[in-house]
């Protein structure tokens, strides 16, 4: 019999960053994964951290990562690459530069500090930006990493911890019984732990479905792209209101991703088809539209992975009490830049119940009442797309 204080079911970097912080506490800790570790959203994240200046229900949480960024490559014992130097959202066009002002209107409802600047200044930060370029939105906050070093470094250091993680191992269901978790049942048998913390994206609806949980999350291919090196040009984490996120790599890579995305359905043992060549060379147009130097890169590789949105477009951080020691977690999109604080509070109420990060208002109490059928009302059907 398989024993452990906590499963982690994912090993993406919510799940990663649970298990690690669990680990460090003193359980015993497993983490298991239908695939290979962080094989889908996050080590093909663009990999920025949004203070999320725009809810206030997030923001503290994402504050909370921001600083955990700054020493997390020595708390991990390996590189993240995570640079702080800002981040700017640049227009293109009239039409952008009305979402930049609905945007810097959004944006004042937490005080992190974002000013709209010109084009010259615009230019100053980020050279390459094309002659189109009207205005852009400024942080000096926020940052960005390398999400395959990032996912590495946290799977290696909790492994450092005496950790375990299980690859290519789909788990089919969770094991509760007399209203407590036991466990999970997998591809190859049962593990049992009284704790079980749910990482798996889209898959945590599948998991929570026969306990009569109306999880509100569904799936979507992120296709992403990197050049081969250019030299060093910028620093600061680039949002193009075309839709686009291109950072510069310390190597000196484009790394780039963005819409549209399409919504796609995820089970236990398979994978949705991946890349898009049409959507990868649609991408490739706007990094030349934003930035005329790339148009004499080569790229290096494309590719794509499956990323959770939730209904609201915000974290979900819930703990059970029936089944009890069932918990669930869900980055909404941008659980890239939050694990860190992310994975201190599900390690935290997983082992003690509560945590003093600010996440009471991110729980699954938010969609009381909510319809089985809220996907089919937002239009969010597996095969249409997300403009």
């Amino acid at each position: 019999m398989n024993n452990y204080d906590v499963i982690v079911v994912g090993s993406g970097l919510l799940g990663l960053s649970t298990a690690y912080q669990a680990q460090k506490a003193g359980a015993r800790v497993l983490v298991v994964d239908r695939g290979a570790v962080a094989y889908e959203a996050s080590s093909r994240a663009t990999g920025y951290l949004s203070l999320r200046a725009d809810d206030p229900d997030e923001a503290p949480l994402a504050e909370m990562a921001e600083k955990l960024w700054d020493g997390l490559d020595e708390e991990l014992g390996y590189p993240t690459e995570w640079t702080q130097k800002g981040r700017l959202w640049v227009a293109f066009s009239d039409k952008q530069l009305e979402e930049l002002d609905a945007t810097y209107k959004a944006f004042q409802r937490a005080d992190f500090g974002f000013e709209i600047i010109d084009a010259d200044a615009c230019r100053k930060l980020i050279p390459i930006l094309s002659d189109e370029t009207r205005a852009g939105l400024y942080t000096p906050r926020s940052g960005h990493a390398n999400p395959q070093r990032v996912s590495q470094a946290y799977a290696w250091a909790f492994q450092d911890l005496g950790g375990v993680i299980v690859e290519n191992t789909p788990v089919y269901s969770v094991i509760a019984e007399a209203g407590k978790v036991k466990g999970v049942k997998t591809a190859t048998g049962e593990l049992y732990a009284d704790r079980v913390v749910l990482c798996a994206g889209g898959y945590n609806a599948n998991l929570l479905e026969p306990f009569g949980v109306v999880f509100p999350v569904a799936s979507v291919r992120l296709e992403a792209l990197v050049t081969t090196p250019l030299p060093p040009m910028y620093e600061v984490g680039f949002i193009g209101l075309n839709g686009l996120s291109i950072r510069q790599t310390k190597r000196g890579n484009l790394h780039a991703n963005g819409g549209p995305h399409e919504w796609v359905d995820v089970d236990a043992d398979h994978e949705p088809a991946k890349p898009n060549t049409p959507i990868v060379r649609n991408l490739v147009r706007r990094m030349i539209e934003a930035f005329p130097v790339a148009k004499g890169t080569q790229l290096l590789r494309t590719w794509a992975g499956v990323l959770d949105i939730t209904r609201d477009q915000k974290t979900i951080i819930h703990r059970f009490d029936h089944p009890e020691g069932l918990l669930v977690a869900a980055g909404a999109g941008h659980g890239f830049g939050m694990c860190p604080a992310i994975g201190i509070a599900m390690a935290d109420l997983a082992l003690k119940g509560e945590t003093s990060a600010p996440v009471d208002r991110l729980s699954l109490d938010r969609f009381a009442g909510l319809s089985p059928d809220w996907k089919v009302q937002k239009k969010w059907d597996a095969g249409s797309y997300n403009t």
